[in-house]
């Protein structure tokens, strides 16, 4: 063979010796062509299709996290905090959660209730008598399983326009007060924010401490949620995420909320890390004991128990919530059985915004599907 061949012969060995060591490396290292990193202790899943999937939503801008067993396989930052300010989501970024703040309240209740303070099937009116009497017979066990027949707060004809008033949450619950029940307590399933502001005054009412303060002690410092809290305007919070509307026309500053006037149906603020901690908390039974946590996952009528929309076939068992206030939506789903924990904050309301909606969940689960040890 001429001197020439043996010499291209060797280069192309050598190229392609060193092209497997790169491969070896980019693999021990835990890294993966799609630019996303997955836990090196977890069997390698296709999670440049979680990052395909997002970046084929359009307008999509928020933070995502899928954990198994308390440990993130994927976490990824989409879009922007602030649009005027050119400022990128990271994981550090704090969102609105809007309706998942009732699994806190409800949880908070549950505190109390293993305190001795509040009895589950009590009546409301045992402890804040002050009420309209067609609210008398209604239970705390009702409250918390939207069964009060009480009307959700966002079916009052001008609560979207008079949601920017800077009410306490006593005004806003007797805007509801001359208000006809939809249904008699206990009788049919009634999503209620309105339930959930009464709970957080019952809260108020037996420990003797605001309801911010309260989850702040009982939960969150507990949980180990230090990035979670009320969401009121004065205060200036590092990392705060601004809401956005897109529709047709374009992408807008959605509308201002004083958030107060949410307080115990959807008020709070928090991040990915801190919503990986309360599952952790609600897995290892930090807050409340095993036989308590029980009676709080175990639905009422529907699918709904404390705070969770709960559902249980031959194959999965799932906990799940949604929560939206102008301009941000969110999803926090557990399926205990399987250790899987999925998240999805956003600051930008796109109309149904499937990603919420159980799309990426199914995406998730079929990776799962294809990798047993997930």
């Amino acid at each position: 063979m001429p001197f020439k061949n043996l010499h291209q012969g060797f280069v192309i060995r050598n190229i392609t010796a060193l092209f497997t060591l790169l491969l070896i490396i980019l693999t021990m290292s835990g890294c993966n062509f799609g630019g996303d990193k997955i836990d090196s202790n977890q069997k390698e899943i296709n999670v440049p299709r979680f990052t395909y999937y997002f970046n084929s939503l359009k307008n999509f801008s928020g933070n995502v996290l899928v954990a198994i067993h308390g440990k993130p396989i994927y976490k990824k930052s989409f879009g922007h905090a602030d649009l005027e300010l050119d400022v990128k989501n990271t994981p550090d970024t704090k969102f609105r959660i809007g309706s998942l703040t009732k699994q806190f309240t409800s949880m908070a209740v549950m505190i109390l209730v293993e305190q001795g303070k509040i009895n589950i099937d009590d009546k409301i009116s045992n402890y804040l008598p002050d009420l309209p009497k067609k609210w008398q017979n209604i239970t705390v066990h009702q409250l918390l399983t939207h069964t009060s027949g009480i009307m959700h707060s966002w079916a009052l004809t001008d609560f979207k326009q008079t949601m920017m008033l800077h009410n306490s949450i006593d005004q806003t619950i007797d805007r509801f007060r001359d208000q006809e029940l939809v249904a008699k307590p206990g009788e049919k399933y009634q999503y209620s924010g309105v339930g959930y502001f009464l709970l957080s005054t019952l809260i108020e009412k037996v420990s003797g401490q605001s309801y911010c303060t309260f989850l702040k002690e009982e939960i969150f410092d507990k949980a180990g949620m230090p990035n979670s809290g009320c969401d009121e305007p004065e205060p200036v919070l590092k990392n705060r995420a601004m809401g956005y509307v897109t529709d047709s026309t374009g992408t807008c500053n959605a509308p201002y909320i004083y958030m107060p006037i949410l307080t115990g149906g959807g008020n709070l603020y928090s991040t990915l890390d801190d919503l990986l901690a309360w599952d952790r908390a609600l897995f290892n039974n930090t807050l409340i004991t095993p036989e308590t946590k029980n009676k709080m996952f175990t639905p009422e009528l529907v699918d709904y128990a404390y705070g969770w929309h709960v559902t249980k076939s031959d194959s999965v068992f799932r906990t799940f919530h949604t929560g939206g206030v102008p301009g941000f939506s969110s999803l926090i789903e557990r399926y205990p059985d399987k250790g899987i924990l999925i998240v999805i904050l956003s600051n930008n309301v796109r109309g149904k915004n499937p990603e919420i909606r159980g799309e990426f969940s199914k995406l998730v689960l079929k990776e799962k599907g294809n990798n047993n040890e997930m």
